[in-house]
């Protein structure tokens, strides 16, 4: 008997590149990417700004408070007429 021989199937072309509108479309989603990650950037050195202001404003508040128990004593004041409405002591 002799051996017999398969005939094995066409090897498929192995791609060593992407397409054009494969490439196109990764880059595109890429930039996007990039883009996002930019903006949350930007958008995090804003907001440390902004907490550092509302810090420094927080700290003025403090001292001004501190100035007011100081001159009026412990006293709750009404913010829209400024009057003392009563004694918290």
């Amino acid at each position: 008997m002799g051996k017999t021989y398969k005939k094995s199937a066409p090897k498929a072309k192995v791609a060593t590149e992407l397409t054009k509108e494969e490439l196109e479309i990764l880059q595109t989603i890429i930039q996007k990417l990039n883009n996002g990650s930019a903006q949350i950037g930007s958008l995090e050195i804003q907001k440390a700004s902004l907490l550092n202001s509302v810090r420094l404003v927080q700290q003025d508040l403090a001292n001004f408070q501190d100035g007011m128990k100081e001159k009026y004593g412990n006293v709750k004041i009404n913010m829209q007429t400024g009057k003392f409405e009563s004694n918290i002591e």
